[in-house]
């Protein structure tokens, strides 16, 4: 059986992709004639596979089979490819910039290395990304009409149309004498002749011979011509093109100019002819690249680059480019770049190499100056300009011309947002001398009044902050890291990182069904150990200390970046708990990212939150004490200036109390307690104005102030202002009342307000009302209710286990029978939801003679009152628990036998009555008792079990307890849903 494989010869890698097919063939079909079948011949592809051995060995010396095939092959569009495999198979296929033949450009030259270390800023060579499709340039196919000052030559085809007296279409090629012969025609001359002017002798001579005929001429092939590609290109040779091909073919075909050639002195030798190409003119659109076709027996020579200057900063193309003499105009140097991005106001500074090699700048250079080879051109800001960032309209490069103090620049209509935070700015400036910068505090509000005045020097930076921005200094995260904990926003993003790995490496492990999937969770692993190593160098908070470092310019630093154009991210370390961990403990990078909590969470860590005391006043509370926490996402100005967080906390005061934004602000020394109380929204209408409270930072304290006397005065970094509330003499909440009431619903109430008084409100009690069964339900005793039943459940457990491990003989075997039991039992207790009952009495004439009973209220109160009941309940160990008719002189051993009578494990002795007001009284229902206590309607019977399986708990009487206690709150809970 015979199998071939079909394909074109095409690729790089042919020799080596034919060769591991043929291994591969070889192992599948080892008894079969395995050949491929080419356009020219077929190979056998065991022969190949020996050639492939022996050139692994380093041993071949005469060219393989495939290498003849491809010589042969004359239409071969790729028999120009070098034929030794060491010029393209050095480079890794998998690589994307093998598929472009661009994996040289991606790397630095020696000269962009020698350019960025001298600027500071990487630049790539111009020009030397052009690329063309090699494979459409080798098969040249043409698209459309051929233009008319195409040259026709030797060889090209033509398709002649004659439509009229004779009708025929004849293709016809130029033959050597360069004629074109049709059928009953003379000759006509091609060869050398533009495309458009044959075309018109051809139509004249045809209408001339033949009556009514036209004549349709097109090119149908064109003619193949060899040129000569050398000097510093990455495949020098002979390459066989088409007519229509142009020199960026004929480069494109030698794998493009290295960037050690030059792109402005490239040269053409056409037989004693030169033609300087200049491909700054194709690349910059001044000219065609029909202009640059090539002819049969052209040689393209690209000698090495010249002298090259570079050009950086704001303009449009920055990069290395060459020049064609030793010097330019600095005009001429700007053009080649683009052109400035600003159209005025740019510095120009030259860099340039001195005698020994070293850089000179030449400050403020004139657009006349001349740029010499080696040169740098530097296009920035000016250098006497100051920006300005934050809470503005118009934030950005300003010059000193337009304000030279901070008024000049609050002067402009519309400067600032809205909701700007007035009380403090800052100017990060530059001391001249030692170029450090520091921040500087301003009141705008002082400014903007004309109290205080700022002169602003070159480089400074004017941040205004918003409101929203100020907020933030008492959120959760900062808090939480001033306390020295995690913050809240990144527990969360851990929480999800680590939820999210943990469902990939589940999904992992089960989607592909019986695959293996240990090389997926291995992948997982890699993946998590990569996220804790390369974390652990963001931890050190110190590595963003510095604020700034050289810039190009003053635009705006992209978040999360240094300004240098390095692209090191502020991502926050979180902590997981993981038992694996030889700490406890893994390390996780969230997807929070702020530069200024990362600050100062480094500070935090060396114990400098005293400094930070005031700002701890707010928001103190550990998230874990209330449901709501504040979590805000980080200030942009607070990721692009990491230090600006802390320093704005060393400046803060506490606003406290009744207004509307309490929290932590800063403030310059001096500023206006007016202003600052404008911008935290004012007071609220619960606020006493004349209980104000100021606290400085040496602990001197005046109390008693009134809002008045309080906008007159100033504040200072560490002081704290408390606005006190007026004194409520309502309760905040409200009281329920439901059932036999004549006004049922909900009531506000006073301080001291007491039940008598909520039931004339109602207007007292309907006639069915039955106040001896009142319901009355308060919220901190249901509180603490549920910690009981939640304490007894954790004593139970507690206990169980060395019950269980004492006991023998009798007490195991009743310990195993009970343990289902206390099982349920402890279940029970810890998802019951407490009722809160109290017994109370709410019969108003009862209240009015006893004044003692008659209690004060407190919000979230309920009270329900039911209608008279005429049934008695009969619960726990009896036939048939269920409710029986009340019927008067009944006692309680009357109504278990009306139920059925009670079961073996019943314990009468412990029986117990529920009344309708919620108090119990045992029965006394032993073997010499009746149980003769009073049964009113609505009383509940409790018949519990023996508790002689119990006996070897110590907690006997806890457990009856707490029976008796769920007992009354389903009581409760009964009369309370009925109504």
């Amino acid at each position: 059986m015979r199998r071939v494989f079909r394909g074109a010869v095409a690729g790089r890698h042919l020799r080596s992709g034919l060769a591991c097919a043929a291994l591969l063939v070889s192992a599948v079909m080892p008894g079969m004639a395995q050949t491929i079948e080419l356009s020219e011949g077929s190979l056998d592809l065991q022969r190949l596979q020996a050639q492939r051995g022996q050139w692994a060995d380093g041993q071949q010396t005469s060219p393989s089979m495939l290498d003849r095939s491809r010589s042969t092959s004359a239409g071969d569009p790729w028999q120009n490819m070098p034929s030794n495999p060491s010029q393209y198979d050095t480079r890794d296929p998998r690589d994307p910039a093998f598929a472009d033949g661009n994996l040289s450009q991606r790397r630095l030259s020696s000269l962009e290395q020698q350019y960025r270390q001298r600027g500071g800023q990487p630049l790539e060579q111009f020009g030397y990304d052009l690329r063309s499709d090699r494979r459409l340039a080798a098969t040249s196919l043409l698209n459309g009409a051929v233009p008319d000052d195409y040259v026709l030559g030797i060889g090209d085809e033509l398709v002649v149309t004659l439509r009229g007296q004779v009708n025929s279409t004849t293709s016809v090629r130029v033959d050597r004498e360069g004629r074109v012969v049709l059928p009953n025609m003379a000759p006509v001359t091609a060869a050398g002749r533009p495309f458009g002017e044959f075309r018109d002798d051809l139509t004249a001579q045809a209408q001339a011979a033949f009556l009514q005929t036209s004549v349709f001429v097109s090119v149908g092939s064109v003619r193949s011509i060899g040129v000569l590609v050398t000097g510093e290109v990455r495949a020098p040779g002979r390459y066989t093109l088409t007519s229509f091909s142009s020199l960026i073919d004929a480069l494109s075909q030698a794998d493009g100019i290295q960037k050690t050639g030059s792109l402005r002195s490239v040269r053409i030798l056409r037989g004693n002819t030169e033609i300087p190409v200049d491909l700054y003119e194709v690349l910059l659109g001044s000219r065609t690249v029909n202009d640059l076709r090539l002819q049969d027996g052209d040689q393209i020579i690209v000698p090495a680059i010249g002298d090259t200057v570079a050009v950086q900063g704001d303009v449009v193309r920055p990069g290395i480019y060459e020049l064609k003499s030793r010097e330019a105009g600095l005009s001429t140097v700007l053009d080649l770049a683009g052109g400035a991005q600003r159209a005025v106001g740019n510095r120009l500074d030259i860099l340039r190499l001195d005698k020994s090699g070293r850089n000179q700048t030449i400050r403020d250079a004139a657009s006349t100056a001349k740029i010499l080879a080696g040169d740098i051109l530097s296009v920035e800001l000016p250098r006497d300009a100051i920006a300005l960032e934050g809470a503005a309209e118009r934030p950005g490069g300003r010059g000193l011309a337009q304000g030279k103090t901070l008024r000049d620049v609050l002067n402009e209509p519309y400067i600032l947002s809205s909701n700007p935070y007035l009380p403090l700015a800052v100017i990060d400036t530059e001391d001249p001398v030692t170029r450090q910068r520091r921040y500087i505090p301003v009141d705008l509000q002082r400014v903007m009044d004309g109290a205080m005045n700022v002169t602003l020097r070159e480089r400074d930076r004017v941040i205004v902050l918003s409101q929203a921005d100020i907020r933030y200094l008492g959120s959760a995260d900062v808090q939480a890291v001033l306390r020295g904990e995690q913050p809240p926003s990144v527990k969360l993003a851990v929480d999800r990182t680590v939820t999210s790995e943990k469902l990939a490496m589940a999904g992992a492990a089960v989607s592909l069904g019986g695959e293996d999937t240990g090389a997926q969770s291995q992948q997982t692993m890699a993946r998590r150990d990569q996220t804790m190593s390369g974390s652990v160098g963001a931890l050190d908070g110190h590595g963003d200390r510095d604020r700034y470092s050289p810039k190009p310019n003053w635009d705006e630093t992209p978040e999360g970046r240094e300004g240098n154009g390095t692209s090191r991210q502020r991502r926050l370390i979180g902590t997981y708990p993981d038992p694996q961990s030889p700490t406890g403990v893994r390390l996780v990078e969230s997807d929070v990212e702020c530069g200024g909590l990362q600050t100062l969470a480094a500070l935090a860590s060396e114990g400098l939150q005293q400094r930070y005391a005031v700002a701890l006043r707010t928001g103190s509370r550990r998230s874990a004490d209330t449901p709501v926490i504040d979590i805000r996402s980080c200030p942009k100005v607070f990721h692009r200036h990491p230090d600006l967080l802390p320093f704005l906390l060393e400046y803060a005061i506490s606003i406290e109390g009744e207004v509307r934004f309490p929290g932590v602000y800063p403030v310059v020394p001096g500023a206006k307690a007016e202003s600052v109380m404008r911008a935290v929204g004012g007071v609220t209408l619960d606020a006493d104005s004349n209980a104000v409270e100021m606290t400085n930072v040496a602990g001197e304290r005046a109390s008693g102030l009134s809002l008045g006397q309080l906008n007159q005065s100033t504040l200072n970094p560490g002081d704290v202002v408390r606005v006190s509330a007026r004194v409520a003499k309502r309760e905040v909440g409200v009281v329920k009342v439901a059932g036999e009431v004549v006004r049922p619903g909900r009531y506000d109430i006073k301080r001291g307000e007491r039940l008598s008084e909520l039931l004339r409100r109602v207007d007292g009690l309907t006639p069915e009302a039955y106040p001896y069964g009142a319901v009355f339900t308060r919220v901190r005793v249901r509180e603490a209710e549920e910690a009981g039943y939640r304490r007894a459940a954790l004593e139970l457990e507690q206990s169980i286990p060395s019950v269980l491990a004492a006991a023998s003989g009798q007490e195991a075997e009743q310990a195993r029978q009970a343990l289902p039991f206390l099982q349920g039992l402890i279940a029970s207790l810890k998802s019951t939801r407490a009722v809160g009952r109290v017994v109370v009495e709410v019969d108003p004439t009862i209240l009015a003679a006893r004044p003692e009973l008659d209690f004060v209220l407190e919000p979230g109160d309920e009270l329900v009152i039911p209608k008279r009941p005429s049934h008695v309940t009969v619960s726990g160990e009896v036939l048939n628990p269920s409710s029986v008719m009340f019927k008067s002189g009944m006692v309680a051993r009357d109504y278990i036998k009306l139920a059925g009578g009670e079961t073996g494990a019943a314990e009468l002795s412990d029986a117990f009555v529920i009344y309708p007001n919620g108090e119990s009284e045992p029965l006394d229902m032993g073997r010499f008792s009746d149980g003769s206590v009073p049964i009113p309607p609505g009383s509940t019977i409790v018949v519990p079990r023996d508790p002689q399986p119990f006996n070897f708990l110590s907690l006997t009487r806890t457990v009856v307890g707490l029976v008796s206690d769920l007992a009354l709150a389903a009581a409760s809970l009964a009369v309370i849903s009925r109504n």
